[in-house]
């Protein structure tokens, strides 16, 4: 085996454990682990909250398809938040296994080569869409 291999086998394994662990966990419990994610993010990227504002009462629903999952994200001065249930239809739907979504957020892909490669599935307003594409590909 080579030294390149092991980092993407432990990461593949890790990403298995994740899968199944919130597969079997409660919603609540998934929003809370997504919301501390963003919380880390956007404390990395000080400029992140900033480029935020030009988002702000914006509604994104996003959907881990292989756990059958989902939670929505409001930004909410220069804020995201993360929500279980929404009255009002999101402005972006982004959909894709929870690796993507992961990977995705941590800045670890980049947004086109997920979304041309069609691992991660993008509707609703395309403007948005676009602006918070341009926000996740900018994280470092």
């Amino acid at each position: 085996m080579d030294a390149e291999d092991t980092p993407n086998r432990f990461e593949r394994a890790g990403l298995a454990g994740l899968r199944l662990g919130l597969k079997a966990a409660p919603l609540l419990l998934e929003a809370m682990g997504a919301a501390v994610l963003l919380k880390k993010v956007v404390d990395d990227n000080p400029s992140f909250a900033e480029k935020l504002g030009a988002l702000d009462n914006k509604l994104f629903w996003f959907e881990a398809i292989d756990l059958d999952k989902g939670f929505y994200l409001r930004i909410e001065e220069r804020a995201i938040k993360v929500e279980l249930h929404s009255a009002t239809r999101p402005d972006v739907t982004m959909k894709g296994n929870v690796g993507v979504l992961v990977d995705l957020f941590l800045g670890r892909v980049d947004p086109d080569t997920v979304f041309f490669s069609r691992r991660l599935e993008i509707t609703g307003d395309t403007s948005v869409a676009i602006h918070f594409k341009n926000i996740l590909a900018a994280l470092d």
